[in-house]
C-alpha cells in the first residue's frame, strides 16, 4: 500500500514538472512572431494596376518580385532574373530567369508570366510602374527560363526597372477593359510575404512565404495598421501595442527618443510635399481659369515662407523644396539665383500689379480685368493636421498678396475623386520618388491626365524630353535633359515643391533585431527595398532565453529532488 501511495506521488511530481515544462517552453514556439506596423494612409488598391499610393508600394514589393531589385547599397541586383547580357547597340536585352521560384499557390513562375506582364503594362499604359517600359517595342521568351526585351533604341533605365511580375495564370481571365477596376482581392505573387487579409478601415495582414526562394523572412506575421491620427500610432507604440511607427508627427519625434528600447528617427529619404495647381485649360475642368495663369502662380509661390512653415509646423524636419526631384537623388536640378522664387511679397504684389492684377473695390482680393477675382479653392487632407497648419499658413500670406484663398478640409478619397475629375484648384499632397527619376517625370506628362497626373499638366516639349532621357545610358547626358525638364516644370509651376520633407519612423528594438537605415541616413521602410522585412527577427530568436524562465524549471526541479530524497529516507526508515 505504502508502494502504491510512492508511485502515485512520484507520478503526479512528473505530472507537474510535465506542465510547467509546456508552458515555459511551448508558448515562445506556438505563437507566430507578429511585427505590427503602425500607417495612417490605407492601401488604395490591392492591384498594382490601379494603385498609387506609397504604402501600396511597399505592400507590392513584399508580395511580388520584379527581374531586378537593389540591395541594401541601393544598387541593382538579381531577383527573379539570376543574370542579364546587353547586346552591343544597346538594343536587347537576355534576361536568364530563376528555375526555383514558384507562386503563392504553387504554380511554377516562367518566362510566360514576364511576357504577360509587360505585354499588359505596354498595351494599356497602366499605373505607376508603366513608365519603365518606355522605348519597349517586343518582349519574348524563346524557352521558359529565358526573357528577350527589344528597345527602339538603348533604353538607360531597364535594371532600374521596379514592375512586379503577375502570374498569367491568374491574370490572363481578366477581360482587359476591366483591368482599372478589378481589385485583385487575393493577391498571389512569389515575393518573401503572402496575402492573408485586409480589413478596410483596421489592418493590412501577410504571411511568411516559407519557401521564397531569397530565403523565409524573420518575420511570421506581418501587419500594417491603420491609425486615424499619429498621436495615437505614437501612443501605440510606446504601449508596446505595435512595433513600428511610420510618418508620424514632428511634434511627437522628442517624446520618441527619449522611450527606452525605441529608436526613433528623422529618415532622409526620396520625396516630397507639394502644392499642386489644376493646370488643365480644357473645358471640362472645374478650375477657376485664373490659375492657367503662370503670373498667379508665381505670386502664389512667391508669397509662401517656406522655410517658416518648414519650422513652425515640420519642426525643421527636411528642407524647403524647389524642383521636381529630391536633391539626394542624381538628377536633381536646382534653380539659378535669376531663376528661384523665395518667399518676398512685395514682388508677388509687383508682379501681380504688372499683370494687371488690381484691387478694385478694396475688399483685399485681386480681380483681373473683367473683375474676376483672385479667389480659388484650397483643399487640404482633414487627417493630416500637419498640412492643414500649412495650408492655414499659406493662405494667411497669400491674402497679403491681394490673393483669397478659401480652405476646405476633405478625407483622402474624396480628395483623388475631386482630383481625377477635374473638380478643384488646388491642395497640397505628396510624392515619394525612386532612384532613377522615370516614374516622377512620368507624372507630369500628358499622357497621364486621368492616370497618375494629379495636376493635369501638359507641355509638349517636355513630353519630347522625357521621351529622348529614356534613351540616353551616359548619366551625366541624361542628367542635362532631366534637368531641362524640371526648368520647364519650376518656370510654369504647375507644381509648388513646399519641402523635401524628413521621413520620420520609430522602430521597438528591445523587441526585435536587425535594423537597418538605408542608405545611411535613410529609413527602416519606404527605402525602395525589403531589406528589414527579410532580415529583422524577434531579440528571443537571436538571445539566450530570459533567466525567468529557466528559474521556474530550476525551482520546480528543486522541489522534486527533495520530494525524491524525502520518499528514500522515508523508505529506509521503515526498513
Amino acid at each position: 500500500m505504502k508502494t502504491k501511495r510512492k508511485i502515485v506521488i512520484m507520478l503526479t511530481i512528473i505530472m507537474v514538472l510535465s506542465m510547467f515544462q509546456t508552458n515555459v517552453f511551448g508558448s515562445q514556439t506556438e505563437e507566430p512572431d507578429a511585427m505590427r506596423i503602425g500607417v495612417t494612409v490605407e492601401i488604395d488598391s490591392l492591384s498594382p494596376l490601379i494603385s498609387y499610393s506609397q504604402i501600396g508600394y511597399e505592400v507590392f514589393m513584399l508580395l511580388y518580385d520584379p527581374l531586378i531589385s537593389v540591395d541594401d547599397n541601393l544598387e541593382p541586383v538579381a531577383n527573379l532574373a539570376k543574370d542579364w547580357t546587353l547586346n552591343d547597340d544597346q538594343t536587347e536585352w537576355t534576361f536568364n530567369l530563376r528555375d526555383d521560384v514558384k507562386w503563392h499557390d504553387g504554380e511554377p513562375f516562367t518566362s510566360a508570366d514576364v511576357v504577360f506582364t509587360y505585354d499588359m503594362l505596354l498595351g494599356n499604359d497602366l499605373g505607376m510602374y508603366s513608365g519603365y517600359l518606355g522605348g519597349i517595342i517586343e518582349v519574348t521568351a524563346p524557352d521558359d527560363y529565358t526573357v528577350i526585351v527589344k528597345t527602339e533604341s538603348p533604353k538607360a533605365n531597364m535594371l532600374q526597372n521596379s514592375c512586379p511580375i503577375l502570374p498569367e495564370h491568374i491574370w490572363k481571365d481578366v477581360n482587359p477593359d476591366d483591368y482599372m477596376t478589378w481589385p485583385n482581392e487575393q493577391p498571389i505573387g512569389t515575393g518573401a510575404f503572402k496575402f492573408s487579409e485586409l480589413k478596410q478601415g483596421e489592418y493590412l495582414k501577410l504571411v511568411a512565404n516559407d519557401d521564397y526562394f531569397l530565403g523565409r523572412p524573420g518575420i511570421d506575421d506581418l501587419i500594417f495598421v491603420l491609425y486615424a491620427n499619429t498621436d495615437t500610432m505614437a501612443q501605440s507604440i510606446k504601449l508596446g501595442e505595435i512595433d513600428a511607427a511610420t510618418n508620424f508627427s514632428p511634434s511627437q519625434l522628442d517624446s520618441l527618443q527619449t522611450e527606452a528600447g525605441i529608436e526613433a528617427i528623422s529618415a532622409v529619404v526620396l520625396g516630397f510635399t507639394e502644392l499642386s495647381f489644376n493646370a488643365w485649360d480644357d473645358p471640362s475642368s472645374k478650375a477657376n481659369p485664373l490659375l492657367n495663369d503662370i503670373v498667379v502662380r508665381h505670386a502664389i509661390e512667391l508669397s509662401i515662407d517656406k522655410q517658416s512653415i518648414l519650422d513652425i509646423v515640420y519642426s525643421g524636419q527636411g528642407s524647403v523644396g524647389t524642383s521636381l526631384i529630391p536633391p539626394e537623388g542624381f538628377y536633381h536640378y536646382e534653380p539659378s539665383a535669376d531663376e528661384l522664387r523665395d518667399f518676398n511679397i512685395d514682388k508677388a504684389n509687383q508682379i501681380l500689379e504688372e499683370a494687371g492684377y488690381i484691387d478694385l473695390d478694396g475688399d483685399g482680393i485681386r480681380q483681373d480685368s473683367d473683375g474676376t477675382p483672385l479667389e480659388f479653392i484650397f483643399t487640404l487632407r482633414a487627417d493630416n493636421t500637419d498640412e492643414v497648419k500649412a495650408g492655414q499658413m499659406i493662405a494667411g500670406s497669400a491674402a497679403e498678396a491681394g490673393i483669397k484663398l478659401n480652405i476646405e478640409t476633405v478625407d483622402d478619397g474624396l480628395l483623388i475623386d475631386k482630383i481625377y475629375s477635374g473638380d478643384f484648384d488646388m491642395f497640397i499632397w505628396g510624392w515619394g520618388t525612386d532612384l532613377d527619376p522615370t516614374t516622377i517625370l512620368n507624372v507630369m506628362t500628358t499622357s497621364q491626365i486621368g492616370n497618375m497626373s494629379d495636376s493635369n499638366y501638359s507641355n509638349e516639349r517636355y513630353d519630347q524630353l522625357f521621351i529622348e532621357q529614356q534613351t540616353i545610358m551616359d548619366p551625366v547626358e541624361r542628367q542635362k535633359v532631366v534637368w531641362e525638364m524640371q526648368q520647364i516644370l519650376y518656370e510654369e509651376a504647375p507644381y509648388i515643391i513646399l519641402f523635401y520633407d524628413n521621413s520620420l519612423q520609430a522602430v521597438n528594438t528591445a523587441k526585435w533585431t536587425g535594423w537597418k537605415r538605408i542608405p545611411e541616413e535613410g529609413g527602416y521602410f519606404f527605402n525602395l527595398t525589403n531589406y528589414n522585412y527579410l532580415n529583422v527577427q524577434p531579440v528571443s530568436d537571436t538571445a539566450p532565453a530570459e533567466p525567468g524562465s529557466n528559474t521556474a524549471l530550476y525551482v520546480i526541479a528543486a522541489v522534486v529532488a527533495v520530494a525524491v530524497v524525502f520518499m528514500f529516507n522515508r523508505r529506509k526508515k521503515a526498513k
